[in-house]
């Protein structure tokens, strides 16, 4: 996916001006056009198919920032289920988008157990269902993540806090007894070249490190490090022509997701998705719940409140731009930081002068050694 530096003081707003372009009819068909996409849209009453669709988009999409502008100016009685509605219509309009068609949802495909409610919001358990009909289905396939999410259960909020990385700091700090599945990763070069080195205290890290799917594909074996005061980390050197895993926080730091174990299967859900369904706990908890949220909001004396209304501004301002990138087929970045000339000259360090050299050495040696090879043979 390419990438793409959108400049502008006003971020948040620039997002959003991109996405409602598809608010307009004609933006709409030449999307379709650019993109070679065919409309399989019928309707009964007569109305035109583009007419049909840009509706749906159009108000999608216009829906969507409404539910999002209003979530920045209200409490955290009812943030959740505006930042969730709000959700649910841009998928909407992005799965309509890339596929021509609108897609048949009946349901959420998931349902929230607020039996086993102990100390923490995060001990809400959730349930996926109605496979066929229900919209995260949907949007889980449109968003690039294609297991069944049926054939893995049970699940709880926590499953799904412990995965976004933009609030790994903070899990930690609420749930001290929990273990998060993200491993932040320290970018260092070293005389052999980048490295990526993990810090941690987790004493069976080696373990949770076989549940990275593709791992072993991308890494070799970790090493064992100690710095000077004492803290152990682990080392991390990349294979030849590996499969990159890695990925990137919204600060930009580079992270590893640990996959939940389910039936004896692996599964890793993306950021996206982990969003969205924490987004529905909470805003189901909101709307059919207040016997347990009100008590939450006025009264939460553990500090899960805070992380709560951290992963709610994460959500509001990462989630759009994820639609944005899945409809563009691009990463799109919006930057305060004005234009710079690429500075093309490169300092080579020492470790990279002798690899030059090295190779050079090589290749002047084949060329000698085929100029003796004919040389013999000519004589």
């Amino acid at each position: 996916m390419r990438s793409m530096k959108v400049f502008t003081e006003e971020p948040e707003q620039e997002l959003w001006r991109s996405l409602l372009q598809f608010s307009y009819k004609e933006n709409i068909q030449r999307y379709f056009k650019d993109h070679q996409i065919p409309m399989s849209i019928s309707t009964e009453n007569g109305d035109s198919t583009i007419d049909v669709v840009a509706n749906c988009i159009g108000g999608a999409l216009l829906q969507a920032y409404e539910y999002y502008k209003a979530s920045r100016n209200v409490s955290l009685q009812v943030e959740p289920v505006l930042l969730y509605y709000g959700t649910t219509n841009l998928l909407y309009a992005m799965s309509i988008l890339l596929n021509g068609t609108l897609p048949h949802i009946s349901n959420h495909g998931m349902h929230i157990e607020v039996n086993n409610v102990e100390s923490f919001i995060a001990d809400i358990a959730l349930r996926f269902d109605h496979q066929s009909d229900g919209g995260i289905h949907r949007f889980a396939k449109d968003l690039g993540f294609h297991k069944n999410l049926c054939e893995f259960q049970p699940w709880c909020l926590s499953d799904f806090l412990d995965s976004i990385a933009e609030i790994s700091t903070d899990f930690e700090r609420c749930y001290p007894q929990r273990k998060s599945h993200v491993f932040l990763l320290d970018v260092v070069k070293t005389p052999e070249g980048m490295v990526e080195k993990i810090c941690t205290e987790e004493d069976d890290i080696l373990a949770s490190i076989n549940h990275i799917e593709g791992f072993s594909d991308s890494y070799l074996r970790p090493q064992s490090g100690r710095d000077r005061q004492g803290n152990e980390y682990l080392v991390l050197r990349h294979k030849m022509n590996r499969k990159d895993i890695c990925q990137i926080s919204y600060s930009g730091q580079p992270y590893l997701q640990v996959a939940h174990k389910r039936n004896g299967k692996l599964i890793t859900i993306t950021k996206d998705l982990n969003m969205y369904i924490a987004l529905f706990v909470l805003g189901s908890l909101c709307r059919y719940h207040p016997e347990i949220w009100n008590p939450f909001v006025t009264q939460d004396s553990t500090g899960e409140k805070l992380l709560i209304e951290k992963l709610l501004y994460y959500s509001r301002r990462i989630l759009p731009n994820i639609v944005l990138n899945r409809i563009m087929n691009q990463q799109i970045s919006f930057v305060s930081d004005k234009y710079v000339p690429e500075d093309r000259i490169h300092l080579v360090g020492e470790h990279e002068v002798r690899e030059i050299v090295s190779n050079e050495v090589r290749v002047q040696m084949k060329r000698e050694l085929a100029q003796t090879v004919i040389h013999v043979k000519r004589g």
